[in-house]
């Protein structure tokens, strides 16, 4: 096993300047107001650590990692707002997962909330712990699953057990197009993005990625398309840091639905007659830079209205549901949404759309409670509502998704 070091960071450590920048934008900051979350307070501790010395000890000077510490790195959406204003370039995303997982090998961080979702997946291979055998209990008759395909429909495990009528969808529309494809059913293991973001990332580096990649690989198909942003930053970013670059193509289906119009393989001729925003789920956005993307398959959509939130793109808002963080704080955590929310109805949206299943489970669960009158939707449900019912029964036909 090897243990990151302190010293593997010394390059960030030193480079922060202490400006501040990342302070304001950063959700749980804003929420919860104490400077020792922000990410320069965390750097500027490391660097303390970092070069404790005799002095330290004679002046009986506690410069050390510790719980509180462990508590102040984890108060964090894992959104990367934090990275994209930086002066200096420090890629805090990946730093954080590695500061995480460097907690949890010196036994200061064991968050009883983290770990059991790190134990559902060892066991079931699902962050819920529901049985894995029910992973593809969801695919629909109509599915016309190809026993050669060209392209894998990667479903993850929030469509696979709590978003089900989103992967149904997904079906829907690989179906209108003729597209040749297939889904890993029992063989499909959670991507790990959500235990990375709360520091278990040597157990995905060792087995999830591996298995993961191995098993689309086998399939022979040479694209990947998936409709959750957790699991396309996976597959994108994550894995290909990890372990290097697979042997297919990555799509989030809002590439691939645009790819698809172009080519004349799919038409949305539906009407749907909203006023819909988009929450830019920061995964897919901030993460993996991809905010066109989502905007172009919403204008595709006949009749559809697209506004924008005042904060969108890079300054988007996250919604306090990523890196565990509404695991443990959930008060704070549905704060962040609530303001998301409001945000968005001040926009004259009726409908906020959003490409992460755990936002919108975590927006609608706020929403609710809050009684804020806006829907909230995936993405790929409103695509598949401006498809006609009968496309639905075109027959696949073999064409290359390169």
């Amino acid at each position: 096993m090897v243990t990151a070091k302190i010293t593997d960071w010394e390059d960030d450590i030193f480079a922060c300047l202490m400006c501040g920048y990342c302070a304001p934008v950063c959700p749980p900051y804003q929420e919860m107001g104490w400077e020792s979350i922000t990410p320069r307070a965390k750097m500027h501790y490391l660097k303390q650590f970092y070069l404790r010395g005799l002095v330290d000890f004679l002046l009986k000077r506690k410069v050390r990692i510790d719980e509180k510490f462990a508590e102040a790195v984890y108060k964090c959406t894992s959104c990367g707002h934090c990275e994209t204003v930086c002066p200096v370039d420090i890629p805090f995303a990946k730093r954080w997962d590695e500061i995480k997982q460097w907690l949890i090998d010196r036994n200061v961080a064991d968050f009883p909330e983290h770990r059991q979702v790190y134990e559902n997946v060892l066991r079931e291979h699902n962050i819920y712990g529901e049985p894995h055998e029910e992973r593809d209990a969801w695919i629909p008759e109509e599915a016309k699953i190809s026993t050669h395909p060209e392209v894998i429909f990667w479903v993850g495990c929030a469509q696979s057990y709590r978003q089900r009528k989103v992967a149904r969808d997904v079906v829907r529309i690989l179906n209108a197009a003729g597209v040749n494809y297939s889904i890993l059913g029992k063989d499909e293991w959670c991507t790990g993005a959500p235990l990375m973001r709360m520091g278990y990332t040597r157990a995905v580096r060792a087995q999830l990625a591996p298995h993961n990649v191995e098993e689309v690989a086998k399939t022979g198909a040479k694209t990947l398309v998936t409709a959750c942003a957790e699991c396309f930053r996976a597959f994108r970013r994550d894995y290909r840091e990890m372990i290097g670059n697979p042997p297919f193509s990555v799509y989030h289906i809002s590439q691939f639905v645009e790819k698809l119009v172009r080519k004349k393989r799919l038409r949305l001729t539906k009407p749907m007659s909203k006023v819909v925003t988009l929450h830019d789920a920061c995964h897919l956005g901030r993460n993996c830079g991809m905010y066109e993307e989502p905007r172009k398959a919403l204008k595709l959509i006949p009749q559809l209205k697209a506004v924008e939130m005042r904060r969108n793109r890079e300054e988007t808002l996250c919604s306090g549901a990523s890196g565990g963080f509404n695991l443990i704080w959930e008060k704070e955590a549905a704060n962040i949404a609530r303001r998301r929310l409001e945000e968005a109805v001040r926009s004259g949206a009726e409908v906020l759309a959003t490409t992460c299943p755990h936002a919108e489970e975590h927006m609608k669960e706020v929403a609710r409670r809050a009684n804020i009158p806006i829907e909230t939707v995936d993405l790929v449900e409103l695509i598949a509502g401006a498809l006609e019912s009968e496309e639905a029964e075109v027959t696949p036909e073999a064409h290359s998704q390169r």
